[in-house]
């Protein structure tokens, strides 16, 4: 049995933020968002859906996924986590920002790294820094088969703990769930659970990574605790939850024990007396073996938290894809093929690597040059001695339209002194012609509209 490979952690976590005063301009900003995005599609007369609505929060997006028990619910591009954000005159014996992680983000990142990020960055300004617990699932995968147990191989310390409901054929058992809320024990098998689940290969590169046999039959032990039955082993927040986990754990499985039931009577399981009977051995093993300092110590730096939340797949990119196209229609502007892809062809080109500025300002020097008369005039000092006159670049497409009147005169009346100065304005007139400000008369369609 020493043998027996297992797997200690947290599946899940959901807890609350308190708010700080600062909460009400949030809650404001998120409403607002919210509407002005589905003003956007209403005037289009556009049908949408809850998932084509994106706030941001701190610079982090997040896509709403509708409103549920007074909160207004998002996720993250990744699903590593859900969050609600409620009014605070509503249900005000809750608090007003409900956390929810999800096993993506705990196997991916680390369940520290995912709290901090939320709590550090996403909610900087707008929580008090209470971060009570609201329902934990603490567990063990376990490389071994428990297909064989049935639902009278347990006995519970507690009559609330009693109800039991099996999953199965006749042949093996698929799922046993015993108690209710706060407090039920789930034992199930994993891979079957797995076959339609979206998170499938992330969680086989985790049993892979941690040395378990994906041919092999992999069980889940889990506790699902709500915040009543915590409060009995004074766990009130996400850090007593962390400090005292361990001892959490083992006495679950004291509440809820798998028995061998080969030392007690048959009148005792119909009698329901079976508590005097042992403990399964491998049950006792799996509760002495439970240590979650090594799944705790699973952690990414903050900024690199920050980096991945906006990582895109090939499925993201095409959901993002989509929506920014629908967003090009919903505000009218003109697509086509052939501008796509010239966006795609600028691109690739911007992955080119350019000299940075602070690059280009070690191969030069600002001096400044003060003339006879009193005048001052700025160059640049090379690397080989010479001074030249930096070049006054205009960018016409950040002038306002009154501004590019004013500079394509200036510059019409400048294009014949030079090829450079034909150019430029040329420039201009492009961009003149773009926003419309001029008519665009070609000198064929002139002399044609000239004669009758």
């Amino acid at each position: 049995m020493n043998n027996l490979k297992i797997l200690n952690g947290i599946d899940s976590l959901y807890y609350f933020a308190e708010s700080s005063e600062n909460y009400d301009d949030l809650y404001l900003e998120i409403l607002d968002q919210i509407e002005d995005i589905k003003n956007k599609f209403e005037r289009k007369e556009i049908d949408f859906e809850n998932s084509d609505i994106h706030i941001q929060i701190n610079d982090i997006p997040l896509t709403y996924l509708g409103k549920k028990d007074a909160f207004y619910w998002f996720r993250d591009i990744n699903e590593f986590f859900r969050i609600g954000f409620k009014e605070e005159l509503k249900r005000r014996n809750v608090n007003n920002i409900w956390v929810q992680l999800q096993g993506v983000g705990i196997y991916t990142i680390g369940i520290k790294s995912l709290v901090e990020f939320i709590n550090n960055i996403l909610l900087r300004h707008y929580t008090t820094g209470f971060y009570p617990v609201s329902r934990v699932d603490i567990n063990s995968f376990v490389q071994h088969d428990f297909s064989f147990i049935n639902k009278e191989m347990f006995s519970t310390r507690k009559r609330k703990y009693a109800t039991i409901s099996e999953i199965g054929s006749h042949k093996e058992l698929q799922t046993i769930y015993i108690g209710k809320n706060p407090f039920l024990l789930r034992l199930y098998n994993k891979k079957e659970e797995l076959k339609k689940s979206p998170k499938k290969d992330l969680m086989y590169e985790y049993f892979l990574n941690n040395d378990f046999d994906i041919n092999e039959p992999i069980f889940n032990i889990e506790f699902e605790i709500h915040r009543a039955h915590l409060r009995t082993f004074s766990i009130m927040t996400i850090d007593d939850l962390f400090q005292r986990v361990e001892y959490l754990f083992k006495q679950c499985m004291d509440d809820i024990r798998l028995i061998d039931i080969s030392n007690i009577t048959q009148r005792d399981i119909e009698n329901n007396t079976k508590s005097r009977a042992n403990t399964h051995p491998i049950w006792e093993h799996i509760k002495n073996q439970y240590k979650i300092k090594e799944f705790l110590e699973i952690q990414l730096p903050v900024q690199r938290v920050k980096r991945k939340v906006s990582i895109y797949d090939d499925v993201k990119f095409k959901l993002e894809f989509i929506a920014l196209i629908r967003k090009a229609f919903i505000n009218s502007l003109p697509l086509d093929g052939e501008l796509l892809t010239s966006y795609v062809k600028l691109a690739k080109e911007s992955l080119k690597k350019s000299p940075t500025v602070s690059e280009l300002k070690k191969r030069y020097t600002e001096v400044e040059i003060i003339h006879p008369n009193g005048a001052k005039e700025n160059l640049r000092l090379l690397e080989d001695g010479n001074l030249i006159k930096p070049l006054n670049i205009e960018t016409v497409a950040l002038l306002q339209d009154y501004d590019l009147h004013l500079y394509l005169e200036k510059t019409l009346e400048n294009q014949h002194k030079s090829i450079k100065d034909k150019h430029i304005y040329e420039v201009a007139l492009k961009e003149a012609l773009k926003r419309g400000l001029i008519p665009d008369i070609k000198s064929g369609e002139a002399s044609s509209k000239g004669n009758p």
